[in-house]
């Protein structure tokens, strides 16, 4: 009789900073019934992988379901995998800080469930070569990786079924490919057609691997899956016919599966991850729309071309990193703390406590989009920059420091000079090449990036949504790489692109006559081009003052422009005069706009509103928009316990939101990324005379 060796696996995370609700959700719909069901069926054998962040939750919440898992791995039903603890990309973080993540999520294993993991979940599938020695050294014996990688350095998919070995610099590691079609047929087709996967690899001699590893929230949390699964019996009907076929079906876990079988061979495979990440980090929407379309020629009307697909592969990872600046500068600050965290290490500081939240802030989810919401997240980018920030405020601690510190590289590796200025209370990311923006502003004692907005880009997915379906549209489980739906009607109709990055300190030189609706639209008639020009820059450390200037030109004149700003003493107020000569023969009069972009986290909640005069306005929710004559606003946080205060001697301040329309597990929807704040001055200079004006931006804590 023909028999198969059958390795399946899950991955079960939840990133930090998700709602508690979420992390319930996914413990009933999935975690808590798979693993229950298991149970019932000792002779199936697997493996599963739990990040960090989710086994802390389980310890927290379901001490009881930690020891459950613990019995099956006592009796040799489970293999536990360890990983990164907090689900980082491993290629893209400190050497030190790889070395750590893993092995604090192999002790955490070895705590739990008193089992040495000697095997690797790679988050995302992400893989670069010298990750082969990263994993040895951190004494990892495997990892599971999709079969896309091993088709792109050239292997057939009959290659496939078994492990390969590959190494770097002489360390080797065991590579397991993991079977694409088995991630399309577990559990979204009848369980028979698993069966007939495992069948059709069958041999004689019996020692053939066919690999499965996925994400266990396909089994009861995607879009109708739990109906599916256990309902409808899906779950049950597959561990039944796995112990029905014993008998050919041999159920070994990955590390077993090393123990009995032999590597088919070396192998050296490109870098990549899974094929449809990498057709979402391809660095504009344009590409990936032309990549979609080149496939689908190649899939349905050049059919010929089928055997060399293989060959065809979409972005890099790490591109991720041109396609959304606000990924970069979470990328950049935390190779900047980290860093620092070494050096103040290596001169006798203790940096524990810093060290955690480093590891912490490399979760990996808000550092890419693609069917998941990502990077558009809030949650997910506030939680990684409230563990950054919080690790910045720990290591000044550790250092002692006092006064405002200036540093000047170039940060964020775009080949211009940033400055970053740090305070006791707050820390300014300055970009003179881009504006003189402020492209972060952190509140220390909230651990709080309060400029954490991203700004409106193309998706490729935005060209479908007319054609969307509602979301109760559809009543069958699929992949949700394989759905798209409108969670809203007219979701068409609030497609907005951002002509410029948005950020605090940036300068518009607009109309008299703009309305809200321009502004919230994007679609005023710049006047001036400060918000994209270079300026010149310097520091007075006798007063602690930055000032940046630039000529440039305003309603077809030129002029001298020149902004300052300091850190007042207490450390958490910034202080900004405005002073623009016009160098020309003609008057100019236009609006002139200080915008400074706030994220406050929640449009709509009752705990998070504007203020001005001391009273909430008429319409204070966070996503409202208007126009008030008025010279200050103040943005109120009751939840973080925080307000931002804006006052000028402008007469009026703009207030619009910025939503963006990204899709996620659930469908495309509007998400509140942040609010936008103007103050707006009706300026008129004379021929060769100067206006000036001044704002202050102050950061409480309530």
């Amino acid at each position: 009789m023909k028999r198969v060796i059958f390795s399946f696996a899950t991955h079960n995370h939840q990133p930090l900073g998700n709602f508690d609700h979420v992390f319930e959700e996914a413990y009933e719909k999935s975690y808590r019934p798979f693993f229950e069901l298991a149970s019932h069926f000792p002779t199936v054998r697997f493996a599963t992988h739990f990040t960090g962040i989710l086994l802390e939750w389980l310890e927290r919440k379901h001490p009881k379901y930690i020891a459950m898992l613990k019995q099956m791995v006592l009796r040799g039903q489970l293999e536990i995998i360890s990983g990164g603890y907090y689900e980082p990309i491993l290629s893209v973080i400190p050497a030190q800080d790889q070395q750590a993540q893993i092995a604090r999520l192999t002790k955490k294993i070895g705590s739990l469930f008193d089992f040495q993991a000697q095997g690797m979940w790679l988050a995302e599938r992400v893989w670069e070569q010298q990750l082969a020695s990263v994993l040895h050294s951190a004494n990892i014996r495997y990892v599971l990786l999709d079969d896309t990688h091993f088709l792109h350095a050239g292997l057939k998919e009959a290659d496939l079924n078994g492990y390969y070995l590959t190494e770097d610099a002489g360390n080797t590691l065991a590579v397991f490919p993991i079977s694409k079609a088995l991630r399309y047929t577990m559990p979204f087709a009848a369980v028979d057609e698993t069966i007939r996967v495992l069948r059709d690899a069958a041999t004689e001699k019996g020692d053939v691997i066919v690999t499965f590893a996925d994400d266990g929230e396909k089994f009861g949390v995607w879009p109708q899956t739990y109906e599916h699964v256990y309902t409808n019996g899906w779950l049950e009907e597959f561990f039944t016919k796995l112990t029905e076929h014993a008998n050919w079906i041999e159920l070994l876990p990955p590390g077993e599966s090393l123990k009995r079988v032999a590597p088919r061979g070396r192998i050296y495979l490109p870098n990549a991850s899974y094929a449809e990440m990498m057709q979402w980090a391809l660095p504009t929407a344009e590409a990936n729309i032309f990549y979609e379309d080149f496939l689908h020629l190649l899939h349905k009307d050049e059919p010929q071309w089928e055997p060399y697909l293989s060959f065809v592969r979409g972005g890099y990872w790490r591109n991720f990193f041109v396609k959304y600046p606000e990924s970069n500068q979470l990328h950049k600050h935390m190779l900047r703390t980290s860093a620092r965290a070494r050096a103040l290490a290596e001169h006798g500081c203790n940096t524990s406590g810093a060290e955690t939240e480093i590891l912490r802030s490399q979760c990996n989810d808000p550092y890419w989009h693609g069917v998941f919401g990502g990077t558009y997240l809030s949650n997910l980018r506030h939680a990684n920059y409230s563990a950054l920030v919080n690790a910045d405020r720990l290591l000044d601690e550790a250092e002692q420091r006092s006064g405002v510190h200036v540093d000047v590289s170039d940060f964020d590796c775009d080949g211009n000079e940033e400055v970053i200025l740090e305070s006791r209370d707050l820390s300014l990311f300055i970009k003179p090449s881009l504006g003189g923006m402020i492209a972060e502003i952190d509140f220390k004692p909230r651990a709080f990036n309060a400029t954490n907005i991203i700004s409106r880009r193309p998706e490729a997915y935005h060209k479908h949504i007319r054609n969307a379906a509602y979301e109760g549209d559809a009543d069958q489980a699929t992949s949700i790489h394989e759905s798209l739906k409108a969670k809203e009607p007219g979701l068409e109709k609030l497609l907005v692109y951002d002509r410029y990055r948005h950020g605090c300190m940036i300068e518009h030189c607009l109309p008299m006559d703009v309305t809200i609706d321009e502004l919230r639209s994007i679609r005023w008639k710049e006047n001036g081009n400060f918000v994209t020009s270079r300026f010149d820059w310097g520091w007075n450390r006798e007063n602690d003052l930055l000032s940046q200037s630039t000529n440039a030109i305003v309603a077809a004149a030129p002029v001298h422009f020149r902004k300052t700003m300091r850190i007042v003493p207490s450390g958490s107020e910034l202080e900004v005069t405005y002073s623009m000569t016009n160098e020309s023969e003609d008057a100019i009069r236009f609006k002139f706009a200080s915008e400074w972009a706030f994220h406050l986290l929640a449009g709509d909640a009752p705990d998070r509103y504007y203020m001005s005069d001391g009273h909430r306005l008429q319409w204070p929710a966070m996503n409202s928009f208007g126009t008030l004559e008025t010279n200050n606003l103040r943005l109120v946080d009751e939840y973080l316990k925080l307000a931002i205060q804006l006052e000028s001697d402008a007469r009026q301040i703009a207030r619009f939101p910025i939503e963006s329309i990204s899709m996620s597990e659930g469908g495309v929807e509007r998400i509140f990324q942040g609010s936008i704040i103007m103050a707006l001055w009706d300026v008129d200079i004379a021929p060769r005379t100067g206006w000036n004006s001044t704002l202050t931006i102050r950061f409480e804590e309530l």
